[in-house]
């Protein structure tokens, strides 16, 4: 093989390394240098300022699930701005949507707004003007420990209210026979000939999704309050039949081209979308074709991902698997959730809480990684980038001196957080010299695991010293081996050492490593497994552990 086709090779390589680009690095660039539609030729035009969108709708509850959207958009908007395009983060609350089915913990009576937009209906706790403000408050609050960047926030209702849909309305309202032939390409059962996008509130009840519109005149609206079946439930019409002037917005748009006129609205170069809209007959790609032969208006860049499960099924109120964001606070970093969210997208994610010990080890696998530069150029960059979006942008992680399956462990043993350092120091995991911010990390990581034991261990994680134990259930050549090894530990000087005590015993004697161990957990705490044995010794105590494997009996 020729030098210099050896020389071209490796130039090549190197470049396609340097090449390689995280997620929302990536997306960036492909909104920065799109030049033109997706569905025609129109040119994409040169604005002062595009945005990056992230809703929810408040119809339902906001869970950690809703976060995944905005973490997301978040890491596109801070892509863009690093690259100097002009664009803001935005948050639009779709408070316009109607209430669908009771859930769980609302009265029964409130029936009576089925079909009613959220925002319109009284807070069943009383605390809150509404039912959307009761969910909304709390999550934009909550949310903010999660983000990077605080986005702007509008609510569709009081944009509707204010007017500033009106020029998009009157368009697609005006070009309702393109909109229904966009929608009808995919749709076996078409559209009637008398269909609109508008859907006016009843002046009478309140009420929207039970309106039907039966005639319009330029922005005149005549229409029939009737009963409407959701999946599961009715929304009672009251009869009413009226007239609505489509310019004063007392109304909605259908959702294939309301989304299409809120990315006019707000020039949304970016947003994301549960992976369910990356078929091309989704709202997504009918809105896209709506936004740009109706309203001639470059489509957003998707950011399509998987939605996370709980226990490999959906969450839901009525099965009781809600997780919100303040209880992830109370027992994990916001960063180890950010980094659930966005090490890759199109990715089936299911949660469980016993998966916190090990979304907070890799957490810390990654800082480590980036800080001491490991591996090839290829996963340095894809760690440096994939770190950098996980942080906050004034908040570097701070690297913990003790895993979080330690912490849950030592934070069952001792309530004192000084008698937990002082344990630490024995076991060499600490120095006794750690600087102030250090040893903040290590404390609220004691935190963190002791409200986890308190809420989320399982049996098998619940630490403590055994009072009893049966000792005519071990074998009596085992018996024989637990002695021995009691006679040992007490000089063992670090974990690692006790560790491979009991390896080496097991196999001198011919005996697989397991079911030694499994002796030594019931032994010492009733269980037959338990946190690594090495570690639990010193937490426990040297000398306690001797003497309980001592009075082990052949």
């Amino acid at each position: 093989m020729k030098e210099g086709f050896v020389l071209s090779l490796e130039k090549n390589i190197e470049k396609e390394q340097k090449e390689v680009k995280f997620w929302a690095d990536a997306l960036a660039e492909k909104i920065i240098e799109r030049k033109q539609f997706h569905f025609t030729d129109e040119k994409t035009p040169k604005l002062k300022k595009w945005s990056v969108k992230s809703s929810s709708s408040l119809s339902g509850v906001l869970h950690i699930g809703r976060l995944s959207d905005l973490v997301r958009s978040e890491a596109v908007f801070r892509a863009l701005e690093e690259k100097k395009f002009p664009a803001e983060f935005i948050y639009i609350t779709e408070d316009m949507d109607p209430l669908r089915k009771i859930p769980k913990g609302v009265p029964a009576s409130f029936e009576q707004y089925l079909g009613m937009a959220v925002s319109d209906i009284p807070d069943p706790f009383g605390c809150h003007e509404s039912y959307d403000k009761h969910h909304l408050e709390e999550f934009l609050k909550v949310s903010e420990k999660f983000l990077s960047a605080k986005p702007k926030v509008f609510s569709m209702r009081e944009e509707y209210k204010k007017g500033s849909f009106s020029k998009e309305i009157l368009e697609i309202v005006n070009n309702s026979g393109k909109v229904k032939e966009v929608i009808n390409q995919f749709k076996e059962s078409k559209l009637e000939d008398s269909w609109n996008p508008w859907k006016p509130i009843c002046e009478n009840c309140g009420k929207l999704q039970t309106t039907e519109v039966l005639k319009i005149e330029g922005s005149k609206v005549e229409y029939e309050c009737k009963d409407y079946e959701f999946e599961t439930t009715i929304a009672k019409g009251c009869g009413f039949k009226g007239s609505s002037d489509i310019s004063k917005a007392n109304g909605k748009l259908a959702w294939k081209s309301e989304w299409a006129m809120q990315w006019k609205r707000w020039n949304v170069c970016s947003e994301g979308a549960g992976k369910e809209y990356e078929s091309k007959n989704s709202a997504f790609w009918i809105n896209a074709e709506i936004c740009e032969k109706v309203l001639h208006f470059p489509m957003p860049e998707p950011i399509f991902y998987e939605h996370l499960m709980i226990d490999g099924v959906k969450m839901s109120a009525s099965l009781g698997n809600i997780v919100y964001p303040k209880e992830w606070l109370e027992v994990s970093r916001p960063e180890a959730l950010r980094l659930l969210y966005l090490k890759r997208l199109m990715k089936t994610r299911s949660f469980s809480w016993q998966d916190i010990p090990l979304l907070e080890l890799e957490l810390d696998r990654l800082a480590e990684a980036v800080s001491e530069k490991k591996g090839d150029e290829k996963e340095r960059l894809n760690n440096e980038r994939l770190l950098h979006f996980v942080s906050f942008s004034k908040k570097p992680i701070t690297t913990v001196k003790i895993d979080y399956s330690l912490a849950l462990m030592l934070a069952q043993l001792f309530q004192n957080n000084e008698e937990a350092l002082e344990k630490l120091e024995e076991m060499k995991h600490i120095s006794g010299k750690e600087p102030k911010k250090e040893l903040e990390a290590i404390f609220e990581r004691l935190k963190l695991a002791r409200t986890f034991a308190e809420k989320h261990a399982l049996p098998g994680q619940k630490i403590s010293f055994a009072e009893n134990f049966d000792a005519k259930s071990i074998e009596p050549a085992i018996a024989a081996l637990l002695s021995k090894i009691g006679e040992k530990i007490s000089k063992a000087e670090s974990a690692e050492e006790v560790q491979t005590l009991v390896f080496n015993t097991a196999k001198e004697n011919n005996l697989q490593p397991p079911k030694l161990f499994s002796a030594l957990y019931s032994t010492i705490i009733a269980k037959p497994q338990g946190p690594k044995f090495g570690s639990l010794v010193f937490a426990l105590g040297k000398e306690r552990v001797a003497e309980r494997l001592k009075q082990v009996k052949v």
